[in-house]
């Protein structure tokens, strides 16, 4: 490495002045152009993209502010009946009962999910009821609804899962 460090250094003390200039001047030039470009150019585009990421989150968290009023609302609306209190089965005669709907035989089936029979029951008070318990965010994981011979009536197994 000296050797060639030895031969660069004897073949600039050979040129010119007026080539050692020219060849320095060159030398400063490239290496202006090698740090702009190779450092402050890339560092630049970077903290330009970081700053425009960052005012993409201020607007979104701006319009998620703006939301909140909105979100608040559908919130309480729909808090009444999703969040009521009482235990699966609670919940779901009340329901129940509010609608018309007699249960005839229910059964547990471990901590969320219960399976239930309705006979006898109209269908414009059935339809309201599983309405309501999927607004309480019941899940139905099965239904079979039959027929009865009076007009309008039917009879109903099913199982809810919370």
């Amino acid at each position: 490495m000296n050797q060639t460090i030895e031969q660069w250094r004897q073949k600039w003390i050979t040129l010119p002045p007026s080539d050692q200039r020219a060849l320095a001047i060159l030398g400063l030039f490239l290496g202006v152009i090698i740090i702009v470009f190779g450092l402050f150019k890339p560092a630049q585009a970077y903290f330009d993209g970081a700053r425009a990421e960052a005012e993409a989150s201020r607007e979104l968290l701006a319009w998620i502010e703006q939301q909140r009023p909105q979100l608040e609302r559908v919130q309480r609306n729909a808090g009444g009946q999703s969040q009521a209190q009482g235990t699966l089965l609670q919940r779901v005669t009340a329901a129940a009962k509010n609608h018309k709907v007699t249960i005839k035989r229910f059964e547990p089936e471990g901590d969320g999910r219960i399976r239930l029979w309705v006979d006898e029951a109209r269908y414009q008070d059935l339809q309201p009821w599983l309405n309501t318990l999927l607004q309480q965010r019941f899940v139905i994981r099965s239904i079979s609804v039959d027929a009865l011979a009076e007009d309008g009536m039917i009879s109903a197994r099913l199982t809810l899962e919370r």
